[in-house]
């Protein structure tokens, strides 16, 4: 199973979304994100949030139609998104992406990169998703698909990341490491349309970029 978790984001190409749902997947609309799954015609099978940024009419629509609505106050200690992450965490799925989790709030933005920490150290794999990047971290090992000549990027999230090793990238690494303050790991590029990158200590941000 996999769950998809929809926040208030950007998302200019509602066919990214589509793409990503199917019988399976376990829908969670994140307070905003309510008006991405209106305009898209889908019906979550969750709603949470403080609803500071969800039109009210959106609501309401859902609540017409018997969806679960999990209200929050506004001063909490978590994000709308953080909430919903750990509702899906607890369903134990195989996958979690996180769609309209990117956009100008660039605090939003970072901190959802942050908090699929959490679902990755209990093997899930996690992500955070555009129209043009796939965002996730590496603890140990991880196995990317994508085109040959499309660019990924790796960025340390931790003050070093030692041991790294990749396969099938241009600019191959072979036990290095990869320190905060440099630019060094921005815009590899995969030789392959699948590729592996690993780690020995610390935790390291893999960003494969399609523009």
């Amino acid at each position: 199973m996999k769950t998809i978790l929809i926040g208030s984001g950007a998302i200019s190409d509602y066919d990214v979304i589509m793409g990503y749902l199917d019988d399976d997947a376990f829908v969670i609309a994140c307070d905003g994100g309510l008006k991405h799954c209106r305009e898209m015609g889908i019906t979550p099978n969750l709603i949470v949030g403080d609803f500071d940024s969800a039109e009210s009419e959106d609501k309401i629509f859902y609540e017409n139609k018997g969806v679960e609505i999990f209200k929050y106050p506004k001063k909490k200690d978590m994000t709308d998104m953080e909430i919903g992450l750990d509702i899906a965490i607890e369903k134990e799925p195989e996958s979690i992406f996180i769609l309209g989790g990117l956009g100008s709030r660039f605090d939003h933005s970072l901190a959802n990169v942050h908090i699929i920490l959490k679902a990755i150290k209990e093997g899930i794999s996690a992500c955070v998703l555009d129209n043009n990047n796939i965002i996730t971290l590496v603890i140990d090992s991880i196995d990317i698909e994508g085109e040959v000549g499309q660019n990924v990027s790796l960025i340390p999230l931790t003050t070093e990341v030692n041991g790294v090793v990749t396969e099938n990238l241009e600019y191959e690494l072979n036990d290095a490491t990869l320190k905060i303050g440099s630019s060094i790991g921005v815009s590899n590029v995969m030789t392959r349309d699948f590729a592996k990158i690993s780690v020995k200590e610390g935790i390291l941000i893999v960003i494969m970029s399609r523009d």
